[in-house]
């Protein structure tokens, strides 16, 4: 269930509204007389992927990532 809270409260403490839906994935619901009027919710980012230090220095890629070959496609 979301948080409440009213757009002036909101207003005043915005950076710290955007903070909490951040660190802590919160959702907010911001409302006016009561009525729900916005809904602030986080762009959920996989944080479960951690990086693989077993793979460090293993993988390697050669060639030249930025080699045009739009020529190879059009002649086909």
């Amino acid at each position: 269930m979301p948080t409440l809270m009213n757009v002036n409260e909101a207003k005043a403490n915005f950076s710290s509204v955007l903070a909490n839906v951040e660190n802590n994935l919160a959702t907010i619901m911001i409302v006016r007389y009561g009525r729900p009027i916005a809904k602030i919710v986080p762009i959920r980012k996989n944080r479960d992927v951690s990086p693989m230090p077993e793979l460090a220095g293993k993988v390697k890629f050669t060639g030249d990532w930025f080699e045009d070959e739009s020529g190879d496609w059009e002649n086909a």
